[in-house]
Order: structure tokens, then C-alpha cells, then sequence
């Protein structure tokens, strides 16, 4: 029994880009193949060459290159606007941030 992926993520299509260039796979095969998973979510013809190309010239990072797989939440700006008073109560303590991961 066949089972979809409905929402996948960039990196994990182009991971099995990758996973079925290892396998031996032709770049025009590997759409056809993603899509019995993927169906309508899955990448263009055209994306996959792209990246297979890309596979195939050394790049092994399937996260986006602007986006550089964590957004920190937290700005400059963002700091300043914090009262002093809160900054004055950690005593030193250390401040601990969550990164939030690409959609």
C-alpha cells in the first residue's frame, strides 16, 4: 500500500534527490519516482535536474543557502527595546535562546 507525504519540507525532497542520484538514477527518473510518494508536492522536472546538477559538482547541503537551516528570532532591535530592569534581574545568569526551524 502506497502512503503520500502531503507537506514536505525543501531538504527532504532534495535529500531524495540525492538518495536516488546514489542509487543510480537518471535525473528524468527521479520526478517520476518522488511523485508516487509526493504526488502534486513534489519538485519540477526541471528543479531536480537542477539539483542533481548541483549533487553532481560537489554540493551536499540540501538547505536553502539565504536561509541556513535555523532564523534566530531575536534581533538587535529587538534587544534594545528590553527594559534594563529585566536584564539587571538575570544576575548573571545565562540567557538561553530556542532557534526556530525553517517551514
Amino acid at each position: 500500500m502506497d502512503s503520500r507525504i502531503d507537506a514536505p519540507a525543501k531538504c527532504e525532497l532534495r535529500s531524495v534527490i540525492s538518495f536516488f542520484q546514489a542509487e543510480g538514477n537518471r535525473a528524468t527518473e527521479i520526478p517520476r519516482r518522488m511523485s508516487r510518494v509526493y504526488a502534486e508536492n513534489c519538485m519540477s522536472d526541471g528543479v531536480v535536474r537542477e539539483w542533481c546538477t548541483k549533487s553532481k559538482d560537489g554540493r551536499t547541503d540540501v538547505y536553502d543557502e539565504e536561509g541556513r537551516r535555523h532564523k534566530f528570532v531575536s534581533t538587535e532591535v529587538l534587544v534594545q527595546r528590553v527594559p534594563g530592569s529585566f536584564w539587571s534581574s538575570l544576575n548573571g545568569t545565562c540567557l538561553i535562546t530556542r532557534h526556530i526551524a525553517p517551514t
